[in-house]
C-alpha cells in the first residue's frame, strides 16, 4: 500500500479553485434535489425552467474550473498507488459528470416535442442545440443515470475526504477550506448537505413561489353585451322537477324576484392547465371580472357574464407568458379579451349547478358549459367550478410550440362573492 505523502498535504489549491469548488458543490446540490422533487410538485413548470437555468451555472462554472485546472498546476497527490488512482478516477468522472449532466439536459430541451425557449435566469436567451428530435428520448434516459452516476460519485468523494480527515489524518481538508482551515471546509460540506436536503421540501419552492398563485379578481364589470351565435337548449327538466310543479299550480304561487346581484371579491383564482404527456402546464390569468344577477333557489333565471383579460394569462415565465400572447395562442394584441355568457342555469344537487353559455375567444363563439358549486349562506357565498375547453375550437395552440399538448384544457375558478337584492 503506497503511503501518504504529509508535503503534499499541506499544499493548498489556489483561491480561486476553492471557490469555484464550493460554488459548484452547492449548486450540484441544488440541482440533484431539484431534479428529484420536480416530478412531484404542482409547480412542475416553474421548476423546470429554474432547473434549466441552474444546470446552464453549473456547466459555466465546470468549464471555468476545468480551464483554470489546465492552466493552473494542482497541488501533487496526496497518495499513491491504487487508492491514488481511484481518487484520480473519480476527480475525472466528477468533470465528466458536471459536464456531461448539463449537456445532457441542454440536449434533452433542445429536441423535446414542445419548443420551450429557455431565458437563463429569465433574462438572456439561450439557444437550443440542432439537434434531430429522434434523440430525445436517449437524452432524456443518458441524463438520468448521469445523475445517479453523480452522486455515487460524490459519495465516493466525499468518503474519500472523510477517511483522509479522520482516518489518516494528514489534514487533507485543508487543502480546499477557505485560509487553509479544516473546519471551514467542514462546514462548508456541511452547508452543502443541508442545501441538498431542504430543496426537496422548501428552498425550490421559495425561489419560484414570487411568480404567485393567488391572483387578485377585479372589480365587477359589466359584459360586452355580445348575443350568443350558438346557444345550447335549456335541459328538459327532471320528473321529480314536473311533479313539484304540477303540486305548486293550483297554489298561484307568486313570481320570485329579480335575482340578487352578486360582486366578486378580491383573492380570487382562475387557472387553466393543459397536459403534453405525462407533463402537465398550469397558469392562471391574473385580471378577470364579472357581472353575475344569480337566485341560488332560481338559477332559471341567471344572467353571468364573464370577461378575462388575455394578457394576464401566465405560466410563471416571461418567455412562455410572451408565447401565449402571440399569434399562435391567444393574439392578445387584436383580441385582448374572452367573454363568456349564461344561457341557462339549472340546479344538479344540494349547492351544485351547472351552466350553458357562450364563449367568445379570438374571433370564434362557440357553446361552452361549466359546472360550479356554492358553499355559505344568505348573500355572502364561496364558488368553486371548473370547464374543459377545446382549445382547437378557438384556433388556440395552432404552430410547433403547441406541439404536443392535448386539445382540451381544463378550466377552475374559485372566489366569494357578496350579494345585494336588486
Amino acid at each position: 500500500m503506497a503511503s501518504v505523502n504529509p508535503e503534499a498535504a499541506r499544499q493548498r489549491y489556489s483561491a480561486v479553485a476553492i471557490l469555484l469548488h464550493w460554488a459548484i458543490a452547492l449548486a450540484l446540490a441544488f440541482q440533484i434535489a431539484l431534479g428529484f422533487s420536480m416530478p412531484k410538485d404542482e409547480r412542475g413548470f416553474e421548476l423546470f425552467q429554474l432547473h434549466k437555468s441552474v444546470g446552464i451555472t453549473i456547466l459555466l462554472l465546470s468549464l471555468a474550473r476545468l480551464a483554470w485546472r489546465l492552466t493552473h498546476r494542482p497541488p501533487p497527490a496526496v497518495e499513491g498507488g491504487f487508492r491514488g488512482f481511484l481518487a484520480k478516477t473519480v476527480h475525472t468522472l466528477l468533470y465528466v459528470f458536471m459536464i456531461g449532466a448539463p449537456l445532457t439536459g441542454w440536449a434533452v430541451v433542445s429536441t423535446s416535442p414542445i419548443q420551450i425557449p429557455t431565458v437563463f435566469w429569465g433574462a438572456i436567451p439561450w439557444p437550443h442545440l440542432p439537434l434531430p428530435a429522434s434523440f430525445n428520448e436517449l437524452f432524456e434516459e443518458t441524463h438520468e443515470i448521469l445523475a445517479f452516476i453523480g452522486l455515487a460519485l460524490i459519495v465516493l468523494h466525499v468518503a474519500g475526504a472523510l477517511r483522509h480527515q479522520f482516518l489518516l489524518k494528514d489534514g487533507l481538508l485543508r487543502r480546499i477550506g477557505p485560509g487553509g482551515s479544516a473546519w471551514a471546509a467542514g462546514l462548508l460540506a456541511l452547508l452543502v448537505v443541508a442545501v441538498y436536503f431542504a430543496t426537496g421540501g422548501k428552498i425550490a419552492g421559495d425561489v419560484v413561489a414570487s411568480g404567485g398563485y393567488a391572483p387578485a379578481a377585479g372589480p365587477e364589470e359589466a359584459g360586452d353585451g355580445r348575443v350568443p351565435l350558438e346557444a345550447e337548449p335549456t335541459a328538459a327538466p327532471t320528473p321529480e322537477a314536473q311533479a313539484a310543479e304540477a303540486d305548486e299550480e293550483p297554489a298561484e304561487a307568486e313570481e320570485p324576484g329579480p335575482p340578487p346581484v352578486w360582486t366578486i371579491q378580491p383573492g380570487g383564482r382562475l387557472g387553466f392547465a393543459v397536459t403534453s404527456g405525462n407533463d402537465t402546464f398550469s397558469g392562471s390569468f391574473s385580471d378577470w371580472s364579472g357581472q353575475i344577477r344569480f337566485d341560488p333557489d332560481n338559477p332559471e333565471s341567471a344572467d353571468i357574464r364573464i370577461r378575462v383579460n388575455l394578457a394576464s394569462a401566465s405560466l410563471g415565465d416571461a418567455t412562455m407568458d410572451a408565447t401565449l400572447q402571440g399569434a399562435e395562442f391567444f393574439a392578445s394584441a387584436a383580441n385582448p379579451a374572452a367573454t363568456w355568457r349564461s344561457t341557462s342555469v339549472r340546479r344538479t344537487g344540494p349547492g351544485r349547478y351547472s351552466a350553458s353559455g357562450t364563449l367568445s375567444l379570438k374571433g370564434a363563439s362557440r357553446p361552452q358549459a361549466l359546472t360550479f358549486t356554492l358553499s355559505g349562506e344568505g348573500l355572502r357565498r364561496h364558488v368553486e367550478g371548473s370547464a374543459s375547453i377545446d382549445r382547437t375550437a378557438f384556433a388556440v395552440g395552432t404552430g410547433e410550440a403547441a406541439a404536443g399538448l392535448a386539445g382540451s384544457v381544463a378550466l377552475n375558478f374559485a372566489f366569494d362573492a357578496t350579494g345585494r337584492e336588486p
